[in-house]
């Protein structure tokens, strides 16, 4: 059995509703207001209608203001809001498919630990030096200068735990 990783999966619908909402429903259909239309089947059942007003506020300046209405009602608010909450989902869908394996882990920590590296044993049938043995190589390496002072002392220091 399998157990859904939950942090990851919140992690992964954030990032969704973030591309939904801020950048295709905001960013993208502030540019192109007809992506709108996806919500119209959810939010309205008569005549559906996007207006486009281009302003003024500053001499030199323009600005656009897209409104959506509804049988004449405006739904601008619950559009750009229903518009992202489908896009959002459908961003989640496409990390769900293609991140699925990430979103889960086993239950039985033994599969788990039989993915981790083994690096304290020695390979079979080789005799492993002693610490003596490895610090006199150590030092041998670090009178050569093949070997940094400061890798010499983490090195060392590393045989020293291991007593």
């Amino acid at each position: 059995m399998r157990k859904p990783n939950w942090m990851l999966i919140g992690i992964m619908f954030g990032v969704s509703l973030f591309l939904g909402y801020a950048i295709f429903a905001a960013a993208i259909g502030a540019f192109f207001p007809s992506i709108n239309y996806l919500s119209k089947p959810l939010l309205c059942s008569g005549e559906f209608s996007i207006e486009t007003t281009r302003y003024s506020y500053k001499p030199g300046q323009v600005g656009w203001q897209h409104n959506i209405y509804c049988d004449g009602k405006d739904i601008t608010l619950p559009a750009v809001a229903m518009t992202g909450l489908l896009v959002s989902l459908a961003i989640f869908v496409v990390f769900f498919i293609r991140y699925r394996e990430a979103m889960f882990h086993s239950e039985d920590f033994g599969t788990l630990a039989k993915d981790t590296k083994q690096t304290s044993k020695p390979a079979k049938g080789k005799k492993r030096k002693s610490p003596l043995e490895r610090m006199a190589e150590l030092k041998e390496m670090r009178d050569q200068n093949l070997i940094s002072d400061t890798e010499y002392e983490r090195k060392k220091a590393e045989i020293m735990d291991e007593l």
